[in-house]
């Protein structure tokens, strides 16, 4: 548990909430149940578990308890081996202090309070403290959005690069791919609960008579998720043309081994043919008596072969 208070127009973390200083945020990470039982039994509201939390209806995510609107979303992090998670974090608003609930380790929690005093509104309120982390978040959604459109562009390169792709060249693509695809559809999800809880958190701040000006900023941030959000949808486009395309090229390359097979396999049936006529056991085959019948059936051997391939090359077949 983590507790910041309101120091200037930033925040300071302080040891508890038994000091002299007004706690504005208190930061839950990771909270067992015996810390969310005394919490809770401080803050007098039952603060919801990771049960809760990863309930998937909106009534669940956004509701009000005992007067205090409750906001879970979910948000990207990286995990130990550096591959994006996905965990839902609650935001409590109590008239007070900000209290925040989560499971995993968001960028912005760590990168936003050394840095909330460059926000314009300050930190002199729990609403204000909410906006500069939101606007945090939101940065940070963007800046893995856009890294993940140039991961796609490079990707893009490598599949319709001029020189042919191997076997493992295919495999690597198509994991990458398949990693960045799986980068957006969690960018859209987080996205989605974030307009939604944007939505939710305007007429709370309409009630609570907040300024205008941090009002006009939550819309800001609104319409900066929908843009995202856009970006987000033409990333999946993009993801899902360059696997049918990766898919295209690799069927294209096995066409042409199986036409180079079917070419050879015709090339040499008539020969077989040949061979097999003359391997016949009759007793009355004229040709086997004659001096130049061996060389007759290797000529008709060859013939049988080399007809096909320049008939297939005439017709642009080869």
């Amino acid at each position: 548990m983590t507790y910041y208070a309101s120091e200037g127009l930033g925040l300071r973390p302080v040891d508890s909430l038994d000091g002299s200083d007004r706690v504005i945020w208190i930061d839950l990470a990771r909270a067992g149940p015996a810390d969310l039982a005394r919490v809770s039994g401080r803050l007098g509201i039952d603060l919801p578990t990771r049960e809760d939390q990863e309930e998937i209806e909106q009534s669940s995510r956004l509701y009000f308890e005992d007067g205090v609107p409750v906001m879970t979303v979910l948000l990207p992090a990286l995990s130990d081996t550096g591959d994006m998670i996905v965990g839902p974090v609650s935001f409590l608003l109590f008239p007070d202090r900000l209290v925040t609930l989560r499971s995993h380790d968001p960028k912005p929690f760590a990168s936003f309070p050394p840095n909330a005093a460059q926000t314009g509104q300050g930190c002199a309120s729990p609403e204000t403290v909410l906006h500069g982390l939101l606007e945090e978040i939101i940065d940070r959604l963007a800046d893995i959005t856009e890294q993940t459109g140039r991961d796609i562009d490079t990707v893009s390169r490598h599949v319709f690069a001029t020189d042919r792709l191997t076997t493992e060249d295919y495999r690597a693509a198509l994991r990458a791919i398949g990693h960045n695809e799986r980068k957006v559809m969690h960018l859209r999800e987080c996205l989605t609960t974030l307009d939604r809880m944007l939505g939710f958190l305007m007429p709370v701040l309409d009630a609570r008579k907040s300024t205008k000006g941090l009002r006009m900023l939550l819309k800001g941030q609104y319409r900066d998720v929908r843009t995202i959000s856009e970006q987000t949808v033409y990333l999946q486009q993009k993801t899902a043309f360059l696997l049918d395309a990766a898919l295209g090229l690799i069927g294209i390359d096995q066409n042409a081994i199986i036409k180079i097979f079917s070419v050879a396999a015709v090339a040499f049936l008539p020969p077989t043919l040949v061979a097999s006529i003359y391997g016949m056991n009759f007793a009355h085959m004229p040709e086997l008596a004659w001096y130049y019948g061996y060389p007759l059936a290797l000529g008709l051997m060859l013939t049988s072969a080399l007809l096909p391939l320049w008939y297939f090359r005439r017709r642009g077949w080869l």
